[in-house]
């Protein structure tokens, strides 16, 4: 019976709602004997009063004084970890939301590059689509010729004119030089110069044809009317604007200073400037003519 006073107690003590057990309370239930024969109808009415004056105490207990941690482990560990994958799911939306930005940014990145790429190539081939044609003109002995006569060839072509005090020599004697390196190479590149007026008033075909000769015997010279002149000078491309006279017959022609580079087709290949050496004139055509022979062997099987 001691022992279950004793568990008693300490079930008292040790409840989960902490209940207080008034002194008195324990008092009685500590003074009574068990061992007394006399007082065991007194251990039932003491477990009446006990189990009454804990009811009370019970109902005393408000919810905010009792523990609401005790006896929680499951709980607070559920709670714990739900915690923890919610930091991690966070995290994890986050780093795939940053790797996934930069993959996006990489391949947004690279579709620029190649639209831009595509969008220079189409400027290009569209400048050269809309540089050179068929073209014709009167050569120096009066008879028509252009470009269906000179298929086949690659020509370097060069407008200018007669009366043009230094900048049409010095391009024109460059163009011969390239020429003449280009005959040299091993095997030789043969390609045709080509001279044609933009001043038709004063460049008459005997004029042309004097011109030409005091260049190189290989020169070819062209002229014709202002209609035939402008049509070819607008097919390349070409600016020309007749200056303001001093005296009769004494001006200047702007005009563009460009060598024209026309592939054996008749189409135009390139163009070089008048800040290019003829060297390297030479150099690069020499390549631009070997890389159109391989493309046309593979074309060709």
């Amino acid at each position: 019976m001691n022992s279950l006073r004793c568990g008693f107690l300490r079930y008292l003590t040790s409840c989960g709602q902490k209940a207080r057990v008034s002194t008195s309370l324990q008092a009685r239930f500590l003074s009574s004997k068990p061992d007394d024969p006399s007082k065991k109808d007194d251990l039932k009415i003491d477990f009446e009063s006990i189990e009454k004056s804990l009811k009370e105490e019970f109902d005393k207990t408000t919810p905010d004084e009792a523990d609401k941690n005790f006896m929680n482990f499951k709980q607070r560990g559920e709670k714990q970890q739900f915690e923890r994958s919610m930091i991690f799911n966070w995290k994890s939306a986050i780093a795939t939301l940053a790797f996934g930005g930069v993959g996006l940014g990489a391949l947004l990145y690279m579709r620029y590059k190649k639209m831009e790429e595509i969008e220079r190539q189409r400027k290009i081939m569209t400048g050269k689509a809309r540089i050179g044609g068929d073209w014709e003109l009167l050569n120096v002995d009066g008879k028509p010729e252009g470009s269906d006569q000179l298929k086949g060839h690659w020509i370097l072509m060069y407008f200018g004119f007669t009366h043009c005090p230094d900048i049409c020599p010095d391009e024109i004697e460059k163009m011969i030089s390239v020429v003449e390196i280009l005959e040299r190479e091993s095997p030789p590149v043969p390609i045709i110069p080509v001279f044609i007026s933009v001043d038709p008033e004063r460049d008459t075909l005997q004029r042309v044809k004097q011109y030409c000769a005091e260049f190189s015997p290989k020169l070819h010279g062209y002229t014709g009317s202002r209609e035939q002149v402008n049509k070819v000078a607008k097919t390349f491309r070409v600016y020309h604007s007749q200056g303001a006279k001093t005296v009769q017959d004494d001006y200047i022609v702007d005009h563009t200073v460009i060598m024209y580079l026309i592939d054996p087709e008749g189409n135009f290949h390139d163009y070089y400037g008048q800040n290019r050496k003829d060297q390297e004139i030479a150099n690069v055509i020499k390549m631009k003519v070997l890389k159109h022979g391989l493309a046309q062997k593979k074309s060709f099987f």
